[in-house]
């Protein structure tokens, strides 16, 4: 009896280790951000998933047309929803997101993985009919495709949507095909968006883009201009592709890397001009905030345009401004 019962502790311990491998594999393999699964990026050709739920597209700016051909893959529980993408290339177009505040709108809607595709003479020159077998289904394991009723991919953009359904009973994938979306009788896309931004009608563009357009970038030393003024702002670089806001002045709101608060901000895009610097930069004055936050990620979004960039006659009537500035903020409903 004893060494029945020494047998049945061993078996039982050996199960609960075995148990806790598991728990232990899958913390490994996932880590989580403020509750959320953090997305797995993979890049190149040389990859290979299981079970993909697919949607196709540059998808600048994740505007709500995009979302619901993201919506379409994550609806299906059973397949991991994946985002395929092409490598941001070099263009005289402005990107409305830079790829990192691209990757942190699709982890917010809950994308479990991204597919980055290369851009280079092998890929550009890639026949359709190649990438749906070799990639599509060989590489992703695709068994469920949404994209837009315009997708065009492959070599000279030879292949469309028709192709894509022609050959899902070949390979057994499900497919649906989504029509644009409209609002108010425009219809959303990209290009409409960087219109709206362009305008600075940044009110328009969050609407299309279904939330706030946003500058993320890592604090640097201004010119303490804005402390001596006992106003101390947040300075940012943005990358060089990234679609800025015309110059001027705007509501916006700040979250901090390491900081669970959303602070109010008056945000001043532009070149100083009543100090005489001349470089385009993104300058935010957090309300009711003065810590050191150097060398931190900051994410600043946008929300309305307050005015229009001004030289002023001095420092004291800038300062003035700044303080009319930030009491039309303070009055703002978060």
């Amino acid at each position: 009896m004893k060494k029945y019962l020494s047998t049945m502790k061993i078996t039982i311990l050996r199960q609960y280790i075995r148990k806790m491998k598991m728990i232990l594999k899958c913390l490994k393999c996932f880590s989580f951000q403020g509750g959320r699964r953090k997305m797995e990026i993979l890049k190149g050709l040389d990859i290979k998933v299981k079970n993909s739920a697919v949607s196709l597209g540059k998808f600048d700016g994740v505007h709500r047309g995009h979302r619901l051909l993201l919506n379409g893959i994550s609806e299906r529980k059973d397949l991991v929803p994946t985002v395929f993408t092409f490598e941001m290339s070099d263009t005289p177009q402005k990107y409305i997101y830079s790829q990192d505040e691209k990757n942190k709108v699709l982890e917010e809607i809950g994308i479990a993985r991204e597919v980055i595709f290369p851009f280079n003479e092998h890929t550009k020159n890639m026949a359709p009919e190649e990438f749906i077998e070799k990639f599509l289904v060989e590489k992703l394991d695709v068994k469920y495709i949404c994209v837009g009723e315009d997708f065009r991919f492959g070599r000279k953009r030879e292949g469309n949507v028709g192709m894509l359904k022609k050959y899902a009973s070949i390979y057994d994938y499900d497919i649906k095909i989504f029509h644009k979306l409209e609002s108010d009788n425009e219809i959303i896309s990209s290009t409409l968006v960087r219109k709206k931004l362009e305008d600075g009608d940044v009110a328009r563009a969050n609407e299309l883009l279904g939330r706030s357009y946003f500058i993320e970038g890592t604090v640097i030393h201004g010119n303490a201009l804005g402390r001596t003024m006992n106003m101390p702002t947040a300075n940012i670089i943005p990358e060089k592709s990234k679609l800025l806001l015309p110059s001027g002045v705007y509501a916006s709101k700040v979250m901090i890397e390491g900081d669970d608060m959303v602070y109010k901000g008056v945000t001043n895009i532009g070149r100083k001009p009543t100090i005489g610097r001349y470089d385009i930069g993104v300058e935010t004055c957090l309300l009711d905030f003065d810590r050191d936050i150097y060398g931190k990620k900051i994410m600043v979004e946008f929300y309305e345009r307050i005015r229009p960039e001004k030289k002023f006659p001095g420092l004291d009537e800038l300062k003035n401004q700044m303080e009319a500035d930030k009491a039309k903020v303070a009055r703002w409903q978060m």
